[in-house]
C-alpha cells in the first residue's frame, strides 16, 4: 500500500493548519475565553500566547502520537496489538505489511485530527469576536464535533472491515 497519498493530504492539512493558526493570531483578543459550559459561556481563559501555543501544540501531538503508535506495530510484541484476526495479519509473513496499512490508517486520522484542531481553533476566533460577549455556537460545535465523530466512525469501519478480510 503507498502511503504517498495520506502523506500528502498530512503535509497539506498541516499547511492549512499553520497558516490558519498564525495568521489568525492576532484577531484573538490578549484574554482568550478558551472553555465553555454546556450553555456556550466561557468558564475558562488563556492568554492569546497560551492558547495559540496550547492550539499548536495538541495539533502537532495529538496526530504524532497516533501515527507513531500505529508507527511501532512492527516493533512491539503480537499480544500488545488489538486487530481482529491478528494473528493471521501480524504473521512474520504479513507483519511489515499490516504495518504500513495501519500506518496508512493511521495517516488519514492524523489528518482527521489536525482539521479537527483547526475546526476546534475557528470556534475560539468566533467565540471571540471583537466588541461582543465571549459565547460558543453550539452549531458550530455540532458541526466540527460531528464532522470530526462521522468521520472517525467511517474511518474505523474501514479499517475493521480491512482487517476483518482474510485473503
Amino acid at each position: 500500500m503507498k502511503l504517498i497519498a495520506p502523506i500528502i493530504a498530512l503535509a497539506l492539512c498541516y499547511a492549512l493548519f499553520f497558516g490558519y493558526v498564525i495568521s489568525s493570531y492576532a484577531s484573538l483578543p490578549a484574554h482568550v475565553a478558551s472553555h465553555f459550559g454546556i450553555n456556550g459561556q466561557p468558564n475558562g481563559w488563556m492568554s492569546r500566547d497560551t492558547c495559540v501555543g496550547f492550539t499548536l501544540g495538541l495539533g502537532i501531538l495529538m496526530p504524532a502520537f497516533i501515527v507513531g503508535t500505529m508507527a511501532v506495530t512492527g516493533r512491539i510484541p503480537v499480544s500488545f496489538v488489538n486487530l481482529p484476526n491478528r494473528d493471521y495479519w501480524l504473521a512474520p509473513a504479513r507483519r511489515k505489511a499490516t504495518s504500513t496499512v495501519l500506518l496508512h490508517f493511521a495517516l488519514w486520522f492524523a489528518c482527521m485530527n489536525v482539521l479537527f484542531v483547526t475546526g476546534l481553533h475557528w470556534l475560539i476566533i468566533q467565540s471571540n469576536t471583537p466588541g461582543g460577549k465571549p459565547h460558543l455556537s453550539g452549531v458550530g460545535m455540532a458541526l466540527v464535533l460531528g464532522g470530526f465523530l462521522a468521520g472517525t466512525g467511517i474511518w474505523a469501519i474501514f479499517l475493521r472491515r480491512h482487517f476483518s478480510q482474510i485473503t
